[in-house]
């Protein structure tokens, strides 16, 4: 062994004084270079061979210092990523409650397998922090409720998250129930609470995760409209990050967008100037993962060309899956779909059906105390308010608290309400059944409209009245003429004459539209002021009819007739009133 050694430790030796001599041999001429050569190759090694000492010797965390200076100077001079590549940062708080849920290990178990059941379905789509709750505590579904949203906003911030995902998990003798509710930082607004039971702990990740993504909305910013202007262009965060599980797709067509404004402060960053969500108005999507190939973008699959005669070559194409396109339902014109600014952010939060109904309140808008009961709605399947009813309207009518209940349909996220006062069209108003298991829709307030016609009513009764009694009067006048009894005479004709005039009535309609139009001016109720001249018009034309001029000089000539055939002489002359 000892001899073994030897020869190992001297076969370098011999090595180099081999190759000594084949460089004397082969470069005779050069020797001062090689000598030059030769001194720079031992620095080199000496230079080596104390670099090897100094990381054995702790030069690893001055590399590690190193590192870290770059990296920071690249963060600092590093542009946050487009929208389309941008994950979302996801906080997931997991709250627990029940005998069930008592043992840590439990606890951590199920906090492990809700995070690798979350990694497994978004992948990249999320960078998500998969924690047990310090303050949902208890975890139950009914303390998940009463949570608001100004009170995660205290806990949370948009330079963290962008998403807030919140989970109870309660464990008693009877099971386990799972509850689940997403909270988007940037529009500040909590998702409907969803729930589901089941018996074993095993499947406790998998319900879990499947609550998340249900409440999971995703976001996506408008950018601009499509050159005819009949469509809104969005583009999806994370859109070319594809989750692992196609259950997550982000969007398909039929979806619904909820939009929202976000002003932010010019020189204040991230801050919130305005934070403004536009109810009932929807974007119902219509084109999405577009086949984008050489002839430009095209619903259709990979398109063949012929090139000078030869076979037929596919078309390369690429599918876009970070934009989206839509159009705008609402029920008047709306602040959103103008030009992009850099202050103001026009978000559309993707929202499904969380139920299978909603349970839709009428208020009046000016007093939400005050319900709209027995209020006629008519349900209208169709996209555009403008598109034909190919399908019968449904008739619906508010109970006592004035709600009614709107199921779901999954051919037509999406419908028209028109909402009637008595015969008056009130208000017409898109909605999406289950999208919200119970909303407010706030109306016009008719009550002054009511008012006026209710007023309305007594001057067109009182008009009938006079009616009639004028025909009474003139058959007691023509009677009373031909028996020749000028008494009995002159009492019809004074009852004639006694009647309110054109001028009277005048006055009272008047009377009425003024303090009316006045209420409707304080509660900038343009619409009811609108219908109040409508209606104070129509009863004018119809007073101007009847007492026409032509209508009052013939009766005053019957009624001097019937005085020269009673033998008395004609009334003074005086020109009838005008209109």
């Amino acid at each position: 062994m000892k001899k073994l050694l030897s020869w190992l430790s001297a076969v370098p030796l011999l090595v180099f004084l081999a190759s000594c001599s084949t460089v004397r041999a082969q470069e005779a001429g050069n020797g001062a270079a090689q000598e030059s050569t030769a001194a720079a190759s031992t620095a080199a090694e000496d230079s080596a061979s104390a670099e090897s000492s100094l990381s054995e010797t702790g030069a690893a965390e001055g590399v590690a210092a190193e590192v870290g200076d770059s990296g920071q100077a690249e963060s600092e001079s590093e542009e946050p990523a487009p929208l389309e590549d941008r994950a979302y940062r996801v906080r997931v708080e997991i709250g627990f409650a029940g005998m069930r849920t008592v043992s840590p290990s439990v606890r951590r178990s199920l906090v492990q397998r809700i995070g690798d059941g979350f990694r497994r379905m978004y992948g990249a789509m999320w960078v998500a922090d998969v924690v047990e709750s310090e303050w949902l505590s208890p975890g139950t579904g009914t303390r998940l409720s009463r949570i608001s949203a100004e009170e995660l906003m205290q806990k949370y911030t948009t330079a963290e998250y962008d998403k807030v995902l919140l989970l109870a998990v309660e464990g008693d003798e009877t099971g386990f129930q799972v509850d689940a509710r997403e909270m988007d930082l940037r529009v500040q607004e909590l998702s409907p609470q969803l729930s589901d039971q089941v018996l074993d702990e095993s499947r406790v990740p998998r319900i879990a995760c499947a609550l998340g993504r249900d409440s999971f909305r995703p976001v996506l910013l408008f950018i601009g409209r499509t050159i005819d202007e009949s469509q809104m262009e969005f583009v999806i965060q994370a859109g070319n990050l594809t989750p692992p599980d196609p259950t997550a797709t982000q969007i398909v067509d039929g979806d619904l967008l909820r939009p929202f404004l976000r002003q932010l402060e010019r020189r204040g960053g991230d801050q919130v100037k305005l934070l403004q969500p536009l109810d009932l108005c929807y974007v119902r999507i219509q084109n999405f993962n577009s086949v984008i190939g050489a002839a430009g973008e095209t619903e259709a699959a990979d398109e063949t060309v012929q090139v000078n005669g030869r076979a037929d070559t596919p078309v390369e194409t690429m599918v876009d899956r970070s934009h989206a396109r839509g159009v705008m339902l609402s029920h008047g014109p709306v602040p959103f779909g103008g030009r992009a600014r850099r202050t103001l952010q026009q978000i559309g939060l993707r929202q499904r059906p969380a139920a299978a109904s909603s349970k839709v309140r009428l208020v009046l808008q000016n007093r939400p105390d005050r319900p709209l009961v027995c209020a006629r709605v008519d349900r209208v399947q169709k996209l555009l308010q403008t598109d034909v009813n190919t399908d019968p309207p449904i008739r619906l009518i508010s109970d006592r608290s004035g709600e009614l209940v709107l199921e779901a349909d999954p051919q037509h996220p999406t419908c028209w309400l028109y909402i009637y006062s008595g015969s008056i069209l009130l208000a017409r108003v898109p909605y999406a059944p289950g999208v919200l298991p119970a909303d407010t829709v706030k109306l016009p307030d008719d009550s002054i409209r009511l008012g006026v016609e209710g007023e309305l009513y007594l001057v067109r009764d009182e008009l009938v009245d006079m009616v009639a009694e004028k025909a009474v009067n003139m058959s007691l006048a023509r009677r009373a003429s031909e028996e020749r009894n000028t008494a009995e005479l002159e009492v019809a004709i004074g009852s004639i004459e006694a009647l309110p005039d054109h001028d009277e009535f005048g006055v009272r309609l008047t009377s009425i539209r003024a303090p009316a139009a006045q209420r409707a001016d304080l509660t900038r109720n343009s619409a009811a002021k609108r219908r109040i001249d409508q209606l104070v018009g129509k009863m004018r034309d119809s007073i101007d009819k009847f007492f026409a001029i032509e209508k009052r000089v013939k009766e005053a000539e019957e009624i001097d007739k019937l005085r020269r055939q009673a033998g008395l002489p004609p009334a003074a002359a005086s020109p009838p009133a005008g209109n």
